[in-house]
């Protein structure tokens, strides 16, 4: 068991030791600090449909087909478009992708997305040829990769190489090819895309990882090339995993998922073995250079591998050798991506959770604080329903009518039930002056009808003007009903 164990740590941590003769920063890069000025706090939630961790940097996927990006921007890897390589804690919008967008890919310093249309764009810092556009030129906004304008399914980045998987199940990799990552049986940088050596066809699912590259074949086998550890050296064309049972159905540069829910990884000797107690019930895994994580089907999350700073997320940083529960994260998740040293998680409800190293703002939540448990990322999530309470004063008809305006936010509509109250005596509580159902469109104001009871009417009249609580309660869209009270003045007529 525990040369399994040691086995199943490998795999995720042998692309670290192949990244090595490929380092994360140039000379000239800038510190991983998060700028003072960050962008602010987003003010809209928006629903994420996925999430793309990479090395300082995260994106985001939205519902509408647009893409947010946060944390480290010395490369322009956030695409922003405003070219000041300024680092956000915040998601910023990726210039000319606020629609359209079908997946997202993020590697060390570029990121990619593939358009409804099957083209690809990428941005960033073009190392050795990421970017796939044919120049060696810095892009703070999506560019075209060339001959990619149509036709591709799916997008994976590594380290400084990236990849794509086409409608016709071919595979074709760009970029940082010392390590053999492009796959074309060289070791020569390609700044615009190649095919990958014998997978013009048959390929399903694709991953980039460090210097490493795999595909998922149609006949249910995996194949690997790259850069791995001595003796293996450079791998330049498809090698096969061996080991895999059952049939596949996702895979990482380190691990595969098979159809019975179990996952199985390998090391440099492309010989895989069983995850421990990861045996059955996962939907989806994740793998990153350090570590990997499974998504069950419970909708929990299971991380393992190196934990120095928080990236498994279960409230420590104690490496893992085996799969442990990732805080919070027991169910309700959609899918999950693995960084560096980092982690996220898109969950049921739309939002974004990251946790692990944060010193760029990676983790979204507008601090820069490492996190060993996971945190919301600002601005994500299903739509919250808010209703306020305009009216301060209102005068009640002779009909006892009292007209009192709310006013609903512009995330979703309003369906809820206004009351009116007011205390009747000391020590006889609230007397229930009356209620009105209202729906409320979103963004608008509306005048709600709450016609008083004969009691609270004469008690109005009595007093002539009357302190009462105005209460609403309305529903939210992710379900549940949120209550919220305020005091009016009620006149009398």
């Amino acid at each position: 068991m525990r040369t399994k164990r040691t086995a199943v740590l490998a795999a995720v941590l042998v692309a670290s030791v192949a990244l090595a003769s490929t380092p994360v920063a140039d000379s000239g890069t800038p510190s991983f600090s998060a700028d003072s000025g960050s962008a602010d706090l987003a003010s809209a939630t928006v629903q994420a449909t996925a999430v793309a961790a990479g090395a300082v940097h995260s994106c985001a996927l939205t519902s509408a087909g647009g893409v947010k990006c946060w944390g480290f921007n010395g490369h322009d890897e956030l695409g922003d478009g405003g070219g000041t390589s300024r680092n956000s804690s915040t998601p910023v919008d990726v210039s000319g992708l606020r629609a359209g967008v079908a997946a997202i890919a993020a590697g060390i310093r570029h990121s990619c997305a593939v358009t409804g249309a099957g083209g690809v764009k990428c941005w960033g810092t073009p190392y050795s040829g990421a970017l796939g556009d044919g120049t060696d030129s810095r892009r703070f906004a999506p560019v075209d990769v060339s001959g990619l304008g149509g036709g591709v399914t799916a997008v994976a980045a590594g380290s400084e190489h990236s990849c794509a998987l086409t409608s016709a199940g071919g595979m074709k990799c760009w970029g940082n090819n010392r390590s053999g990552a492009v796959g074309d049986g060289t070791t020569t940088d390609r700044w615009t895309p190649v095919d990958v050596s014998g997978l013009s066809s048959g390929v399903t699912a694709i991953a980039a990882g460090g210097v490493r590259s795999c595909a998922l074949t149609s006949a249910g086998g995996i194949k690997c090339w790259g850069g791995y550890p001595d003796p293996a050296g450079v791998r330049s064309t498809p090698v096969d995993v061996s080991g895999v049972s059952g049939g596949v159905t996702a895979i990482t540069v380190g691990c595969a998922l098979t159809s019975g829910g179990r996952v199985q990884c390998w090391g440099s000797d492309l010989a895989a073995v069983d995850v421990p107690g990861l045996s059955s019930g996962v939907t989806a895994i994740a793998g990153g250079l350090l570590h990997g994580c499974a998504l069950t089907s419970a909708g929990g999350v299971k991380c393992w591998g190196s934990n120095d700073r928080g990236q498994l997320g279960d409230g420590t940083t104690v490496d893992r050798s085996t799969p442990v529960d990732v805080v919070g994260l027991s169910s309700g998740v959609a899918s999950i991506s693995v960084g560096v040293l980092h982690t996220c998680a898109v969950t049921r409800t739309a939002a974004v959770k990251c946790w692990g190293w944060n010193p760029s703002g990676q983790l979204g939540d507008g601090t820069t604080v490492d996190r060993s448990t996971p945190v919301d990322v600002i601005g994500f999530g299903t739509a919250k329903t808010t209703v306020a309470v305009v009216s301060r004063s209102v005068t009640v008809t002779p009909a006892r009518v009292a007209a009192v305006n709310l006013r609903c936010g512009s995330q979703a509509p309003c369906r809820g039930t206004l009351s009116l109250s007011a205390n009747a005596s000391a020590g006889r509580g609230h007397l229930k002056l009356g209620s009105h159902s209202f729906s409320i469109a979103a963004g608008r104001t509306r005048t709600v009808e709450v016609k008083l009871t004969a009691r609270g009417f004469a008690l109005l009249v009595g007093v002539k003007r009357l302190p009462t609580q105005a209460q609403v309660s309305y529903d939210q869209p992710a379900g549940g009903t949120t209550t919220a009270t305020r005091t009016i003045t009620l006149r009398a007529p």
